[in-house]
């Protein structure tokens, strides 16, 4: 039975032509299928869509994602600034501009006569999208540029915010937030299956799949749910190529992956009271290994699904940021019950609840490994 929201999440999807999908600034795995599934439901019913999130890179294990060179990293000409010229007196010769610094000059040359001020006006187009819709997102803050850069089409577009995060600030028109689902991927599935269940073929299966594998880590987590397992059984009968999904997320892995991989296990540490597990890594350690600090979730979830019993993972790691300066960043998951943003908000926290990024002060590797411990174990039930 269609719940009310999603009556209403149809009927938008009906009503306008032209959609925007998206997607945190650093996007899961899990946002990236359900925002590429979006886009190909999108398209099945006639819209003009894109899907964007800022600063966007495609992680080379996602390359075998249906329409997954789709995904933009940022967000242009949303309205077009459009110079009018009165040509019922005079007609045109020839059109041309140059740039000279900030300037930009237009000449235009009549076939006869002249032009003056008065045949120049301006104004500018409606925006280019109609209907917003975001995907996993607790905040507009956590779509990063997109939004920064674009603040005013965001508060006059109507806007629907679909996630599954607690802390989600409702900040849509229409707010599809489900605490209960495992993933994204699950709300857009059942939001598909009340439109139109025929909409769902291999290409959009094996995007949802991919996000729902992907969150419980190949139904490996306490999060899964009889509905997930029933859900992902709904895909693989649609299509969904399960040994695909499994073999780019989990099996494939480069060389270079394997070396940081390795290093990982070497200072691998645990806290079996606490279910906490974690290591330490050292800027050398991407160096060497040809890697850098966005392979990194790559590694959580490894150990994450080979080390069942722990319930939080974290790494503390060294990076350069632009100008030079060395800080000390973490990556932390942690179990279904904390909130990570809100336990290590004082960090510069960002990412979601569960799969947190942060950035300390200048503080040794060994002093955040501590300080991060201890406010774990103070979390842990």
């Amino acid at each position: 039975m269609i719940t009310p929201t999603e009556g209403q999440i149809a009927a938008l999807l009906q009503q306008y032509s032209s959609i925007l999908v998206c997607l945190p600034a650093k996007p899961t795995t899990d946002a990236i299928a359900s925002g590429l599934a979006m886009y190909s439901l999108l398209q099945k019913l006639g819209k003009n869509a894109k899907v964007v999130a800022a600063g966007f890179a495609l992680p080379s294990n996602h390359r075998f994602l249906p329409k997954s060179a789709e995904i933009q990293h940022d967000l242009t000409a949303l309205k077009k600034f459009v110079i009018g010229l009165d040509i019922s007196r005079t007609k045109v010769a020839d059109l041309n501009y140059d740039i000279q610094g900030d300037r930009l000059n237009i000449y235009v040359a009549p076939k006869n006569g002249y032009f003056t001020v008065s045949d120049v006006s301006t104004s500018s187009t409606d925006y280019e999208f109609d209907l917003i819709i975001t995907l996993d997102a607790r905040d507009l803050d956590s779509l990063g540029k997109v939004f920064e850069d674009n603040a005013e089409f965001f508060h006059h577009t109507p806007l629907i915010n679909i996630d599954h995060h607690p802390g989600n600030e409702h900040f849509g028109q229409v707010n599809q937030v489900k605490v209960t689902a495992t993933s994204i991927s699950e709300i857009v599935f059942e939001l598909m299956e009340h439109i139109d269940a025929q909409l769902v073929d291999e290409y959009i299966a094996t995007n949802l799949l991919t996000g729902i594998i992907s969150k419980t880590k190949s139904f490996k987590t306490n999060t899964v749910t009889p509905r997930s397992l029933a859900i992902a059984s709904h895909l693989i009968a649609s299509g969904a190529r399960r040994e695909d999904i499994v073999k780019n997320l989990y099996q494939t892995k480069s060389l270079n992956m394997l070396q940081l991989w390795g290093r990982t296990l070497t200072r691998l540490q645990a806290d079996t009271d606490h279910k906490i597990v974690w290591s330490i890594l050292r800027e050398q350690d991407f160096i060497e290994t040809n890697t850098g600090p966005y392979d990194l979730e790559q590694v959580i979830d490894e150990l994450i699904v080979n080390t069942p019993d722990a319930e939080n993972v974290y790494l503390i790691y060294q990076h350069t940021a632009t100008g030079g300066k060395q800080q000390v960043h973490a990556i932390v998951y942690t179990a279904p019950y904390i909130r990570g943003l809100e336990a290590f908000s004082d960090w510069a926290a960002h990412g979601s609840d569960h799969f947190t990024y942060v950035t300390f002060p200048l503080i040794s590797l060994e002093t955040a490994q501590v300080a991060i411990h201890e406010r774990l174990r103070k979390l842990v039930r």
